[in-house]
């Protein structure tokens, strides 16, 4: 509130947004510059069909927009956001995608391009779409239709949304200028759940914080994970991203999926800090890491998991495929590897294929009641030369446990 000459107008509007009534009056006091804060109610409520309400709401740019419960779902068509503004999301609030639209390909529920400074707050709200209807005519097939796409901006904080059912990822960091990542994002306390193609997908960012965030239930088109890093082009970047304290659990394909074939030795080192996470029954596998398979195609930098706990019960613990002497520097320290590919006897938990180096496994705990290699390099069937892996590796067979220092010397037979 800007001057407390209109406190008491104003505390009488939120009065009368609280009971329903639209506020002509409060919409020309943001307007006029005089209020920071207004609730998008003032600008009007239609239960069929919000949308233009709620973009004006948000076209006004006032600099706190509360979107109030108004007691029905806030249903509306695309909507895009704009910079320096916070908008708060009352709790039960439901942003829902309105039946019959969203026919574009990349029809997003909330979208922003080269903006900054937004804040979106949503604790008990949830955004919606309608992943089952987007699968069938006059629907084109698409996997794009996300919940939240971001392209290109900085200094985004998204807290406390449920996002679910979209036709594409619950959260999408992609590139609007070629060359401009998302830089300075923070997402806490999310939930993505039921999404089509990922719960999070990760294109291009600097300085990216994901904090207890469940990104779970993905399914219907590849690659289905809880959460993707995969640039399209080699001038993308992923420099100093962490992960901490997050569950995938239940998608249909990787928990943790690096898929940076697009990236080049000559693209920016990644840096990437996965931090006390968890992966539970994700069906591909846990994790999954692609780099190029020659020094000119893998990209440099670092990859680290600390602390993290991997079961799956259907597939690999953790996959690594190429990797070069001269790329990253792959790294999993005090984490557990449990009740990985049960139905698969011979599938290690552990699986590192193509010319691999610069993988670390410090005190990594396999847990496995299967008797197996807990660690198979492909193309050597007769047990492991650990040319490429250094560290410690700790085997727990049904309660036996095996400590095993990794050296070039080191072979591990069935």
């Amino acid at each position: 509130m800007r001057t407390t000459g209109t406190a008491f107008l104003v505390f009488g509007l939120l009065a009368a947004a609280n009971a329903g009534q639209v506020s002509t009056e409060a919409v020309e006091l943001v307007k006029a510059g005089k209020i920071d804060a207004a609730k998008a109610s003032w600008w009007g409520f239609d239960p069929d069909d919000a949308t233009e309400c709620l973009q004006a709401a948000i076209n006004s740019g006032v600099r706190t927009l509360i979107v109030d419960n108004v007691g029905k779902p806030w249903i509306v068509r695309p909507i895009q956001l704009t910079s320096n503004q916070k908008i708060i999301f009352e709790p039960g609030v439901e942003i829902l995608a309105k039946l019959g639209e969203f026919q574009g390909p990349g029809d997003s529920l909330f979208s922003a391009s080269n903006a900054e400074n937004i804040e979106l707050i949503g604790y008990g709200a949830t955004f919606r779409m309608r992943r089952d209807d987007y699968a069938n005519p006059p629907y084109k097939k698409a996997e794009w239709r996300m919940a939240l796409a971001l392209r290109s901006c900085r200094n985004v904080k998204v807290y406390g949304l449920t996002l679910v059912e979209s036709g594409g990822d619950g959260i999408y960091l992609g590139v609007a200028t070629k060359g401009v990542p998302n830089r300075d994002i923070v997402i806490r306390d999310v939930v993505c759940d039921r999404n089509y193609r990922q719960g999070i997908s990760v294109i291009s960012a600097e300085r990216l914080l994901i904090e207890n965030v469940y990104m779970t239930n993905t399914s219907g088109t590849a690659p289905q994970s809880g959460i993707d890093f995969e640039p399209n082009r080699e001038d993308e970047r992923l420099v100093d991203v962490t992960v901490r304290n997050c569950t995938t659990q239940g998608n249909g394909g990787y928990g943790y999926q690096f898929h940076l074939t697009s990236l080049k030795a000559s693209s920016e080192p990644v840096s990437i800090r996965v931090e006390n996470c968890r992966s539970i029954d994700d069906s591909a596998g846990s994790v999954q890491i692609t780099t190029g398979r020659s020094a000119e195609q893998a990209v440099r930098g670092r990859i680290e998991f600390v602390a993290c706990q991997f079961s799956s019960g259907r597939n690999q613990g953790i996959g690594i495929d190429g990797n070069p002497d001269g790329a990253c520097a792959i790294t999993f320290e005090d984490c557990l590897v449990e009740n990985a590919a049960l139905n698969k006897p011979a599938v290690s938990p552990v699986r590192i294929s193509g010319p691999a180096r610069g993988i670390r496994l410090s005190n990594l705990l396999v847990r496995d009641p299967l008797k197996r290699r807990p660690v198979a390099l492909d193309g050597s069937p007769e047990g492991i030369p650990f040319e490429a892996v250094t560290g410690t590796l700790i085997v727990d067979h049904n309660g036996k446990l095996e400590t095993v220092h990794l050296t070039p010397s080191t072979s591990l037979g069935n």
